[in-house]
């Protein structure tokens, strides 16, 4: 897994550098020569032919200069303009610059001075943008402000050097003006801005660009999250004895449906099987049960005494809490439904199972019943419970607003984790999953299939079937969510994202698992689920 970095990691990686000796100049210049590689083996000739670098006067600045000048010596025309006096390292670079290419760079100290260089930057076919970089704070302002609107009006191709300025590398704000990349160079490691909207949308392309820090210091850094990737979720999947049976591999409780959303539980339900539990049930209101028992022919169903309104009565709780005793996990709260029997169906299964999937109106209750979450520490640290909110639901658990929750997800996600002592999936894109140790991680994998109602009840029942195999948590929830997002992308690699259903996922489930399960299978080629 990759490491995303926070600024003050970053610029402690650079203090550490130096005191031990390694000169900036050197990291400088294998940034900049490591993106110029980069960019000569991804960028078209044709959009790199006329190069303009726009620099601050930090290391941000040269490392724009030191890519501009890698550029030229293989070819390219290159200019350069330098906003105020270059300091340190930059200075050095600026030196360079202007040995290799006399004539071709230029001071812009004053608005004056940047209006003369404004022809240059609207012919470039690509425009370096080296502002500012992880040690900005606050708006853009002044000089910097003007040539971020002057690259922002370029018809060339913008290159952001480790985010786009006028971000912050720590979250997913945007405070304009703020360059709009079509590109960005992520030096030494990815940053939360890099992956959190809205800041996300101004990055463009990412590309990770390695850097020469003393290899040791990467271990004494403590990231802000880890990116999930095929790799990891391969070491997380649960053991399958060849010789089990349906007892071996867990029993999954749903609960669930009320009249009008009785597909979320059902979807919740075949997601644990096709997860690979071995016995899934099913309590629903009395009044879906014949059509719950009809169209779910592997799962076992279970009535449970209902209001006229269809939602489970309060007397449903006891019984209902009962028959979780046998169960490995409980996912409680697909289509459950507000009220008081849903509130007593949801206390009686926190207060009496350890391993619960919170979900969905599970949620809901315990944002309306704030006295519930007394409930959420289990009696053994070793099983916290598991909650996957989306922003708005995780914005009534944490009385904030949903528009807060999605810039600053990681830093949230890992709040609620430690303060709750569970599990929590802070739905995406991209989702970030905390465990109540502080670890976060991040998952980048999926699409715009996924904005479909069903989709998180799909998860739910992945996440809830992974447990029950005997998986830990914080790897069911990790493993789960990359699952969800891979069956996403498979369902969609041969047509259209927006038609992909949440029902649709299920055939792909099957080649999103046989990726992990088979060391060297690769994606599938075939235009069909089981070709």
């Amino acid at each position: 897994m990759k490491p995303i970095l926070s600024a003050k990691s970053l610029n402690w990686l650079d203090e550490e550098s130096a005191r031990l000796g390694v000169d900036p100049l050197l990291l400088m210049e294998s940034a900049s020569r490591g993106a110029a590689d980069w960019i000569s083996e991804h960028v078209p000739p044709h959009s790199r032919r006329r190069v303009v670098a726009l620099a601050g006067k930090g290391g941000n600045g040269g490392d724009a200069l030191g890519i501009a000048r890698w550029l030229g010596l293989r070819g390219a025309e290159v200019w350069a303009v330098v906003l105020g006096e270059p300091k340190g390292a930059a200075e050095r670079q600026a030196a360079a610059f202007s040995a290799c290419f006399p004539d071709r760079l230029f001071s812009a100290t004053t608005q004056d001075d940047l209006a003369q260089v404004v022809g240059l930057i609207s012919g470039a076919d690509l425009i370096i943008d080296g502002l500012l970089g992880v040690g900005g704070r606050g708006p853009l302002r002044g000089l910097l402000a003007q040539a971020a609107e002057l690259i922002n009006k370029s018809p060339g191709l913008i290159a952001s050097i480790d985010l786009p300025s006028g971000l912050c590398a720590d979250s997913g704000e945007v405070e304009e003006p703020a360059v709009e990349a079509d590109l960005t160079l992520a030096m030494g490691a990815f940053k939360p801005c890099h992956f959190l909207p809205p800041a996300a949308a101004r990055c463009g392309e990412l590309a990770l660009i390695p850097v020469a820090y003393p290899p040791g210091k990467w271990e004494e850094l403590l990231p802000v999250a880890w990116l999930l990737d095929a790799d990891y979720c391969r070491t997380l999947l649960p053991f399958r004895d060849p010789f089990g049976h349906k007892g071996t591999f867990g029993r999954v409780l749903v609960v669930g449906s009320a009249v009008g959303m009785a597909g979320a539980a059902a979807l919740a339900a075949e997601a644990a099987l096709r997860a690979g539990a071995g016995l899934v049930h099913l309590a629903c209101p009395e009044p879906l049960y014949q059509i719950l028992e009809a169209s779910l022919t592997e799962v076992l169903v279970h009535p449970f005494p209902a209001t006229e309104g269809g939602r489970f009565a309060p007397g449903a709780a006891s019984g209902i809490a009962e028959l979780a005793q046998g169960m490995e996990v409980v996912v409680c709260g697909p289509g459950l439904g507000r009220g008081p029997g849903p509130q007593a169906v949801v206390e009686a299964l926190l207060s009496s199972c350890e391993r619960v999937v919170l979900d969905a109106d599970g949620l809901n209750a315990l944002a309306e019943n704030p006295s519930l979450r007394k409930h959420l520490t289990p009696a053994s640290p070793t099983n916290p419970r598991i909650l996957t909110p989306h922003p708005g639901e995780f914005a009534r658990l944490w009385r904030g607003t949903p528009g807060e929750v999605a810039p600053h997800k990681l830093e949230l996600a890992r709040k609620a984790a430690e303060s709750w002592g569970a599990v929590v999936v802070l739905k995406g894109p991209p989702t970030a999953i905390a465990n109540p140790a502080g670890k976060v991680f991040l998952n980048t994998a999926g699409n715009t299939a996924l904005a479909h109602g069903g989709s998180g009840d799909v998860l739910a029942g992945l996440i809830g079937g992974l447990w029950a195999q005997g998986a830990e948590a914080s790897d069911a929830a990790c493993l789960g969510v990359f699952l969800h997002g891979r069956a996403a992308e498979l369902a969609s690699g041969g047509g259209s994202e927006r038609a992909v259903l949440p029902r649709d996922l299920f055939p792909w489930l099957s080649r999103a698992l046989r990726e992990l399960e088979g060391p060297g299978l690769g994606p599938c080629a075939s235009a069909t689920p089981d070709g």
